[in-house]
């Protein structure tokens, strides 16, 4: 059953970008990605000094640090999702992050303990967590705004600035 679950978080999300055009996905996956990359790095620093370890959310045998359903799946296509539905408007894109935050850490993620999918332990605090996860959510907003704004660009200015180079 772990596993079903484990390869539904991985792949069921995937499917349901299915649902947007593939502008909406093309506009929001570097940011999507980008976020992939911080919650990675997040994850290797947890693990070195011990913030948490996951335990039981391995998929493939190697990926004991990082769990690939969640980061690679779930979470960079929610990313994408949020974005779509919240992007120009920060105060509500906050806003969910916040509270989507606050219901995986206090709700989703002691029911994934109890299945065995997660482990409990942690050196931080369940609201540091939720802090670090608003902050990475605060990081990549900046980061889709610099990215709208560079393809923004006309494509004259973008055709001169290549001849000069």
């Amino acid at each position: 059953m772990k596993q079903i679950i484990l390869w539904s978080l991985l792949i069921l999300p995937w499917a349901s970008l299915l649902f947007l055009k593939m502008n909406t996905v093309r506009r929001y996956m570097p940011v999507a990605l980008f976020m992939t990359v911080i919650h990675t790095l997040a994850y290797q620093a947890a693990y070195h000094y011990g913030w948490w370890k996951e335990t039981g959310s391995s998929l493939f045998g190697w990926d004991k640090v990082v769990p690939v359903p969640w980061v690679y799946g779930a979470y960079l296509v929610i990313v994408i999702w949020i974005f779509r539905f919240t992007f120009g408007k920060f105060w509500m894109y906050l806003t969910v992050n916040i509270l989507l935050d606050g219901l995986f850490m206090y709700i989703v993620y002691p029911v994934w303990q109890r299945m065995g999918l997660v482990s409990s332990e942690s050196t931080l605090s369940t609201i540091a967590i939720v802090a670090m996860m608003v902050g990475f959510a605060i990081i990549i907003y900046l980061y889709q705004l610099w990215q709208d704004e560079v393809f923004k660009q006309p494509k004259a200015k973008l055709i001169n600035d290549q001849e000069l180079t």
